[in-house]
């Protein structure tokens, strides 16, 4: 049987105190950007699908009176 080398876990490197709050507060700043944005995209896509959503809706209900209007015909 071969002898396999130990392997020594390296230390990471810590940083001061400031160090990590000015970090997390970068962290942040990039956060607060990025759902920024994601909250203007979801504004774009809504938008957009608005009008396809209305025209659904609509034809939905159009279609459901007149097959109301034949089943009283009907009845």
């Amino acid at each position: 049987m071969t002898d396999t080398p130990e392997l020594k876990e390296e230390t990471p490197k810590l940083i001061s105190k400031e160090e990590y709050i000015q970090d997390i507060k970068t962290r942040w700043k990039i956060l607060a950007k990025e759902f920024g944005a994601f909250i203007v995209d979801v504004k774009k896509l809504i938008d957009f699908v608005k009008p396809y959503i209305v025209k659904a809706v609509d034809k939905t209900k159009e279609v459901y009176s007149q097959i109301k209007a034949k089943f009283k015909k009907k009845a």
